[in-house]
């Protein structure tokens, strides 16, 4: 008897198979066909193939970058105020940072 991995209701997606989805779902697979071949749900291979169709990425929803608040000069002083003054803290470059802009 053959013994199907059992996967985590939490088990992420790889890149590579989520690639693997969107072109079996291109070569005119259905979605119940695919999940079977991937072990995945139909939810999340018709989440995938959505994403696909409105944004062409398989990537996962950017939520893990948080958005530029400096600009690169900005970043460079506050490593060197970082470096030189140990006891420097995160207000007081805040507010060098602030009085420059």
């Amino acid at each position: 008897m053959a013994h199907r991995k059992q996967r985590s209701a939490f088990d992420q997606v790889s890149e590579f198979d989520r690639g693997r989805i969107v072109a079996y779902r291109d070569c005119g697979l259905s979605f119940r066909k695919i999940g079977s071949g991937v072990g995945r749900n139909q939810t999340t291979l018709k989440r995938i193939c959505d994403r696909w169709m409105q944004e062409s990425t398989t990537d996962r929803c950017g939520r893990s970058q948080s958005p530029e608040c400096t600009t690169l000069r900005e970043d460079k002083q506050i490593v060197c105020m970082a470096v030189t003054g140990r006891s420097v803290t995160s207000r007081t470059v805040a507010q060098y940072i602030e009085s420059n802009a």
